[in-house]
């Protein structure tokens, strides 16, 4: 007969290998979304990148935001965005950040969601 240790050894064992492949699971769907980024640099139907001039704020503001993907730029916060603008030196004491903040919330936004549904098109 058996003892009681034995019967639960598979047991334990299949537990075990249960709660590694739980653990692991995350690391891989997020190693697997890692591998399809997209190119936010494309252009779209919103915005042409290419067509933006060096120095201005609008050449800044796209180049800061490029690797952030549509959700995370359309639900940043306010204050989030003031401190992401003011990285850029465009400060609310600046005549240009209404323009700036404008640029951001109707040509970024709107450029990451066309270019995102490109790319499921495609």
């Amino acid at each position: 007969m058996k003892s009681l240790v034995e019967n639960r050894q598979p047991t334990t064992t299949s537990i075990l290998a249960l709660i590694v492949a739980i653990l692991l699971l995350p690391s891989e769907v997020s190693a697997q979304k890692s591998k399809s980024k997209i190119d936010y640099s494309i252009k779209s139907n919103i915005l042409n990148p290419d067509t933006l001039k060096k120095g201005t704020n609008e050449y800044e503001i796209f180049w800061h935001f490029v690797k952030w993907t549509h959700k995370e730029v359309k639900a940043i916060k306010p204050i989030k965005l003031k401190t992401e603008l003011e990285k850029l030196k465009i400060t609310t004491k600046d005549k240009e950040f209404d323009s700036a903040y404008s640029f951001f919330k109707n040509e970024i936004v709107y450029h990451k969601k066309s270019v995102e549904n490109w790319e499921r098109v495609c």
